[in-house]
């Protein structure tokens, strides 16, 4: 019989996946643009990040 996923591994993943993302993406945003885009791009992202990053304490608690 096949192992079955578990739920809660599957949204580690998915969760440490998006963080990755958004970190990746606020650190091309600092090479790549202007200064304007910059702030408000990281801005964008850092609340992104932050989200996620709650919603991975909430899901996982803060061992």
């Amino acid at each position: 019989m096949p192992e079955t996923i578990e739920t809660r591994h599957l949204s580690l993943v998915i969760l440490t996946v998006l963080i990755t993302l958004s970190w990746a993406g606020i650190r091309a945003l600092r090479r790549r643009t202007h200064v304007v885009m910059v702030v408000s791009g990281t801005s964008v992202l850092l609340v992104i990040l932050t989200v996620l990053a709650l919603a991975y304490l909430a899901a996982f608690g803060a061992a």
